[in-house]
């Protein structure tokens, strides 16, 4: 059986009662594979901070993690398909490993042309 490609993450509770702001969550997986192939864990703690029933919307922010975050705060929203004229595309895992790996492509280009000037 070929193993999945996508990253296996998993969260669970380590402050407060799930699903009340304030709570905190552990979550940690793998992250996306290097160009070499290697896995390494990637690890975040994720507090909750403002769920809105009525707007069927909840918060979250990034208090510590590995991956490179700072001051992050999310917010996701379900809304019905007929709520919005025109809906979000779905993105697959391959989509967003490709807008990442143009992104950091073009980061090394210009880490590249500051390195040159300095000599």
């Amino acid at each position: 059986m070929e193993e999945d490609s996508h990253p296996k993450w998993e969260a669970k509770g380590i402050h407060g009662t799930n699903g009340e702001p304030g709570c905190i969550r552990y979550r940690s997986g793998s992250s996306i594979p290097s160009k070499g192939g290697e896995k390494s864990v990637s690890w975040s703690k994720e507090r909750l901070i403002a769920v809105d029933d009525a707007d069927h919307s909840l918060s979250h922010e990034i208090v510590e993690s590995n991956i490179g975050f700072q001051s992050y705060v999310s917010t996701v929203r379900v809304v019905p398909r007929g709520d919005i004229d025109d809906p979000v595309e779905v993105w697959v895992f391959d989509d967003l490993v490709r807008k990442y790996e143009l992104g950091l492509q073009k980061m090394s280009v210009f880490c590249l042309k500051i390195q040159s000037y300095k000599y």
